[in-house]
């Protein structure tokens, strides 16, 4: 187990600086040598009015989901932390400020709340702050300088951070700043000098400098770079909105553009025709823009032309929860659309998984002539993790395409019915390889055909080459592999973090319990994953769900009925929930 495991929370109002602190926090904490995992949290309304709080895991070891437990609460709202003391840990530490700019009465001030045992301490953040650069802007600042040295932390950590992001601003403005870090630091260093803790000091690092700080929206927009795109079409939508802001910087000077659509439907349908014309495009939505692209990706479906759609996942239905996390498009991406549609469906489980899923959808894409969705979400899509960068080959982001052999020039039969279901595909302008491209049922040659026979025997060739692409796509992960296991934890998506942990902590307690992580939705690999089923005395499947949507698609390999762990609260699952869920079940 892990020597450090600190989660540090920081509240506020909308504009005092809450997510830019733990942005400053997140980068300085991983540039010391710990392992990071932090995820931020925000009013859904453009102006947004309202709590916004930012919580960081820090380890030495790597974080695999977010803790239910704040050990550190830092307060810029007194009013606003008050709703967040519930979930402080034991003896847990909150940085307040305690000359608030008037007399607030007893019952709002944040230390009339704060339970015995609490380690609370008061620094005045509005004062120090307009000491140090003249104005209280920079509180925000001054907290981060107090929560430094109460865990002595190295100050010089934050002040790379400060530095990077304000020096093009100006030496006042950068000097100014880093002045309100220092004024908290040395205050704390001075005023709380018998409460600090070397807990986040240079020894207690893992003292990997060459690890990044990584989001998973900018791991996905790396990824398309990397795969090769020079084509974005998208229409801004939460969370996905990030990946469309980085692709129009990193784009151009790649020679590559990026269109802003009138809508969902015309993104796809860009997509879908770069693809015809032999580039690789993509976009990026989330559910209701999702739903706007099921013709069209239907469409991709019959006509047998690539795309990449990237679904990241906010709480539903309809406009639903656009700043709040869930698992409830898996449905939507398998089956969504009319008729008989499968598809390549991947979930990406963390951070690195955004980027290799990324370039590796284009690959299978274009082998397999269909459009390929990447399913992640708010929380993965917007958490920044700790990651050694990944390098990819030229191989892993070649071109898949199967273009046709040289003697079926002049007589190209686009639509050939074949073994594996996969038919050459050529690129407009290839002279003797001229087809129809239509969403009406076709022959071989690409004309319309609507025979009973025909549409049975294309059916059956499109499901066929779907299936044949699970010898490309990344088989269950097993852990902690076993012969007999009181029990099976299956898991996909953000959610497998927390399930691994809950199960770690299970067998460190003595319980024979298995995890089994799924990025192949759809197809998905049936025979691997009944053979841990068949092992397990019961099967535990935790989604961000109500309805228990992987366990409605798999749950029928097993014998008898999967138990199923559902929520829809719209933050992530906690490591210790799956645990009590665990330990609820072993208990029977």
């Amino acid at each position: 187990m892990s020597n450090v495991d600190l989660t540090v929370e920081i509240c506020g109002m909308s504009g005092d600086g809450t997510i830019a602190a733990g942005g400053f926090l997140n980068a300085a904490v991983a540039k010391a040598g710990f392992s990071v995992m932090a995820f931020d949290s925000y009013p859904a309304e453009i102006r947004g009015f309202g709590r916004c709080v930012t919580r960081c895991r820090i380890g030495d070891e790597e974080m695999l989901a977010l803790s239910d437990k704040t050990h550190v609460l830092i307060s810029l709202d007194d009013e606003q932390s008050q709703s967040r003391l519930s979930g402080l840990a034991e003896s847990a530490t909150v940085i307040f400020d305690n000359k608030p700019p008037s007399m607030v009465p007893e019952g709002a001030s944040l230390a009339a709340h704060v339970e015995a045992g609490t380690n609370l301490v008061g620094i005045p953040f509005r004062d120090l702050a307009a000491q140090a650069a003249g104005s209280t802007r920079g509180r925000n600042i001054v907290a981060l300088g107090g929560f430094a040295a109460l865990f002595e932390m190295p100050p010089e950590y934050f002040h790379e951070v400060i530095t990077k992001k304000f020096q093009a601003k100006g030496a006042s403005i950068l000097e100014g700043n880093l002045r309100c870090f220092d004024a908290g630091y040395n205050y704390s260093k001075e005023k709380y000098a018998d409460r600090i803790a070397d807990t986040l000091s240079s020894e207690n690092g893992n003292g990997n400098p060459d690890r990044i700080l990584q989001s998973g929206n900018i791991a996905i927009g790396e990824g398309a770079i990397d795969a090769g795109v020079r084509l974005y079409f998208g229409y801004p939508i939460t969370p996905a909105t990030p990946i469309m802001e980085y692709l129009a910087k990193a784009l151009p000077e790649k020679g590559g553009k990026l269109l802003q659509m009138e809508d969902e439907i015309s993104s796809i349908g860009a997509v879908l025709g770069s693809f015809y014309a032999g580039t690789r495009a993509m976009t990026a939505t989330s559910g209701p823009g999702f739903a706007l692209m099921t013709e069209l990706i239907t469409h991709g479906v019959m006509a047998e032309i690539p795309a990449v759609i990237i679904n990241t996942q906010r709480g539903g239905p309809a406009t639903g929860l656009p700043t709040k996390t869930e698992q409830s498009d898996l449905q939507a991406a398998v089956w969504g659309g009319p008729g008989d549609s499968a598809r390549i469906v991947l979930a990406a489980a963390n951070v690195p998984e955004c980027y290799t899923y990324t370039i590796k959808c284009f690959q299978l894409a274009e082998k397999y002539q269909t459009p390929v969705i990447v399913l992640t979400d708010f929380f993965l899509n917007n958490r920044v993790e700790t990651m050694a960068p990944i390098s990819i080959s030229e191989e892993e982001k070649a071109d898949w395409n199967i273009y046709p052999d040289k003697e079926d020039q002049n007589n190209f039969h686009r639509y050939r019915i074949t073994e594996s279901g996969i038919s050459p595909r050529p690129k407009p302008g290839m002279e003797g390889y001229s087809y129809t491209a239509t969403g009406l049922e076709h022959s071989e040659k690409g004309g319309p055909d609507y025979t009973p026979e025909n549409h049975m025997a294309m059916n059956s060739k499109r499901h066929r080459k779907i299936e044949g692409a699970l010898n490309d796509m990344p088989v269950p992960e097993e852990y902690f592999v076993e012969d007999n296991l009181d029990l099976g934890v299956i898991s996909w998506g953000s959610t497998f973090g927390a399930a691994l942990e809950a199960v770690q902590k299970a067998r460190s307690n003595g319980i024979k319990v298995g995890a089994l992580k799924i990025a192949s939705i759809y197809p998905f690999h049936a025979d691997l994953i009944r053979s841990f089923m068949e092992k397990c005395g019961n099967i535990l499947i935790p989604e961000l769900n109500y309805e228990g949507q992987l366990a409605g698609l798999i749950g029928h390999l097993y014998d008898k009925d999967v138990i199923k762990l559902n929520q829809t609260t719209g933050v992530p699952i906690y490591p210790v929930e799956i645990y009590q869920k665990i330990n609820e079940i072993m208990s029977r």
